[in-house]
């Protein structure tokens, strides 16, 4: 069984031409909001919304999938999704979350056994932060196992 990021989306026959080295899958726009102080932890990207949307064109598809090295031999999946962030598109980020869990499990399950800690789905704010830090909507968050990061995001 594959444990590297590469090997994995090349093994998930809907993606397996989607693989870039580094953050290169991300939109231009994008790669700024995601940040890795070692980029040699870099194991690749997929824009999964764009090679998954001939599959499913009327699906909330979830943005990227990152490779992220974890030791020697093996790495771990970070997927993140950036979206605006307000109290009005937390459902709609959720269903995104809901779709990209169903399709781990069904159609990428190596990937999925990538995606592991707190930081496996990650919602990445595209503009200002309309959520309070203390609101029933940040704990809707919390609650769907969802990393809020706000404007950016580290990967470690």
């Amino acid at each position: 069984m594959p444990r590297r990021f590469r090997q994995a989306v090349a093994a998930t026959p809907s993606i397996a031409s989607a693989f870039r080295r580094g953050l290169q899958a991300l939109e231009e726009a994008d790669r700024g909001r995601v940040r890795c102080a070692n980029t040699r932890l870099l194991q690749g990207s997929v824009h999964l919304d764009d090679a998954l949307q001939n599959l499913f064109p009327n699906e909330n598809r979830w943005d990227y999938g990152i490779g992220v090295a974890v030791g020697a031999n093996s790495d771990r999946a970070v997927w993140i999704e950036v979206h605006e962030a307000s109290s009005s598109h937390i459902d709609r980020v959720l269903r995104k979350l809901y779709w990209l869990r169903h399709w781990l499990k069904s159609q990428a399950p190596l990937l999925d056994k990538l995606t592991t800690g707190d930081k496996g789905f990650v919602w990445v704010a595209s503009g200002k932060v309309s959520l309070q830090p203390h609101s029933p909507q940040r704990k809707k968050i919390a609650e769907a196992k969802l990393h809020f990061a706000g404007e950016s995001f580290e990967i470690a």
